[in-house]
């Protein structure tokens, strides 16, 4: 079997984490699995693992793609300043919402929770207030990611009509 050129491997490597972001950001964490990668990328289980040993190897590569897409729409200059463009973005930005709902299993509450609080300046006791309120608004106005799948369902199969 003839060996892949280095640009050919990196190629399929980028491809296998483009498809393993598009299925947790759209259809959910719960429906990524190997098998649905290799599928779009019309690779083998042992193509995936070549690149990705494990499935926590893949995720580690998606944390910044969702870091990037959460971090985007929010101003970090202030608790007050970030308040508001969290709220903001809730009601506002399709993807951010998504990439809410379907970030935490990629990026642990801790790893969030840490990299909020070393981002938002300000005195330490107000942005950790902040912070908690931040989640709180986001638990009372965000569905849920099973609320967002049977959405994504729905307008799957309208649009199969």
């Amino acid at each position: 079997m003839p060996r892949v050129s280095q640009a050919e491997a990196e190629k399929t490597r980028q491809k296998i984490i483009e498809v393993a972001f598009d299925i947790i950001m759209n259809e959910g964490f719960e429906n990524f699995t190997f098998s649905k990668v290799t599928k779009r990328v019309g690779i083998t289980r042992s193509g995936i693992n070549a690149h990705f040993k494990l499935k926590s190897d893949l995720l580690a590569e998606l944390t910044p793609l969702f870091s990037a897409i959460i971090s985007k729409p929010l101003t970090f200059s202030s608790p007050e300043v970030f308040f508001t463009s969290w709220v903001y973005a809730i009601h506002n930005n399709n993807e951010f919402i998504k990439a809410i709902v379907n970030a935490e299993p990629v990026i642990p509450k801790s790893s969030a929770l840490s990299g909020l609080l070393d981002k938002i300046k300000g005195d330490s006791k107000e942005v950790e207030c902040c912070i908690y309120m931040s989640i709180g608004y986001a638990v009372m106005n965000l569905p849920n990611a099973e609320t967002l799948n049977a959405t994504r369902t729905d307008d799957t199969k309208s649009s199969d009509r």
